[in-house]
This record gives structure tokens, sequence and C-alpha cells, in this order.
């Protein structure tokens, strides 16, 4: 459960609880979280992928991204250009 805090604390609590919603009793199969401006969300599971039929705002974007970079994306700016973060960097 504590990977559960860590990783949905950065989404707000809509998301968070769609996110739980979909993944059920397999969040510890979960991967990646893949999120797009506009674009529904992807969940990564160790052998499927759940899609999520929402659509991220730039808003929402920009709010997780400023939440896992602290607020800081300068730190963050080579893993952001390879386009993921890494959870374990998180912890």
């Amino acid at each position: 459960m504590q990977m559960k805090n860590s990783v949905l604390g950065y989404f707000p609590d809509n998301l968070e609880k769609l996110i739980l919603k979909e993944v059920k009793d397999k969040f510890n199969k979960l991967e990646e979280i893949r999120f797009r401006v506009m674009r529904p969300i992807i969940l990564k599971l160790n052998d499927e992928e759940i899609i999520i039929k929402y659509n991220l705002s730039t808003e929402e974007i920009l709010s997780i991204m400023g939440r896992i970079c602290e607020n800081s994306i300068y730190s963050y700016q080579n893993e952001i250009a390879s386009r993921f973060c890494n959870y374990k960097r998180w912890t």
C-alpha cells in the first residue's frame, strides 16, 4: 500500500479514485501510468493494459508534473525529455 499512497499522491483526488477503480485489486501489478494532454490515460500492468477514457487537460498535466518534479522541472528535464519519470526516484 505504500506504493499506492506514493504514486497516486501526485494525481488529483478524482484521478486517484478513477485509477484505483480501474485497477481494483491489481494495483501491485501496475508498472506504468501513461498520460498525455487530451488523450486517454493508459495503465500498463504486468500482463495487460487498461485504457481509462478520461482526457487530461493541459492544466491537469501541469499540476501532476509540478507535483512529480516538486515544482522544479529543470531537475527532471532529462527524464521528461526521454518521456518518462522513474517511480524509484520518487520514493
